[in-house]
């Protein structure tokens, strides 16, 4: 079982390098290079989601030949009570994929504008919060929680399966490593792209990745406080 725990977290890496390093500038600006900018901007976040949904199904398959025992399972009324936190967890990747814009996060702007005639802005410099007239939108949803809500979401989705098998652990073990040290990698790309206003989003106060209780509270007391006044 040990054997294939390692040889489980080790291809659950090799994914998550992959996966960042077709994210980041070094392979965005190869590709405008190869195939040119309009073409770039049209059609690598959909490449980008094809190929991470392929490889992600490569990824499952080779877990599931991997021989694995089962370490326990909830029943109960515990059951229900970890699938309200999945929940939440799910309603808060949806809230901060709708604060960027699902459209645009699925590639489906860009796409659209590349069968047309005219330039084709590119899609959002990683899950950062949305722009608007103001700099970025810090004090709304998720990311007045953390600054890296949707990769935080996976993490309460993976631990509180009410089934747990020595291979489901190995990969949670290392899809949580990736999820938070990965956030590095996006928090890198955010600066270059944003600047000085994304220096005062990250010493506004907001988390870096886990929310705590205190900026949920924080939040609900303000949004009270905007909607009276206003």
């Amino acid at each position: 079982m040990g054997r294939a725990m390692l040889k489980v977290m080790a291809a659950t890496a090799v994914f998550g390098l992959l996966h960042s390093a077709l994210a980041g500038r070094t392979a965005k600006r190869l590709a405008a290079r190869s195939f040119g900018e309009r073409n770039r901007n049209g059609l690598y976040r959909v490449f980008y989601l094809a190929q991470s949904v392929f490889t992600f199904g490569i990824l499952a398959a080779y877990i599931r030949k991997q021989p694995s025992r089962e370490l326990y399972r909830v029943n109960g009324p515990l059951v229900w009570l970890m699938r309200g936190g999945q929940a939440a967890a799910l309603f808060i990747a949806i809230f901060g994929a709708r604060q960027i814009g699902i459209l645009r996060i699925l590639g489906w702007e860009s796409l659209v504008r590349w069968f047309g005639d005219g330039p084709v802005p590119a899609e959002p410099e990683a899950q950062g919060p949305a722009l608007d007239s103001q700099g970025l939108r810090r004090n709304a949803g998720p990311f007045a929680w953390s600054r890296h809500p949707l990769n935080f979401a996976p993490v309460p989705i993976l631990w509180l399966q009410s089934r747990m098998t020595t291979n489901l652990l190995a990969f949670n073990i290392a899809a949580t490593l990736y999820l938070i040290v990965g956030s590095l990698h996006e928090e890198t790309r955010l600066q270059a792209a944003y600047g000085e206003v994304y220096s005062k989003y990250r010493r506004s106060g907001v988390s870096y990745y886990f929310p705590w209780p205190s900026q949920f509270a924080g939040h609900a007391i303000s949004e009270i406080q905007n909607r009276s006044i206003n």
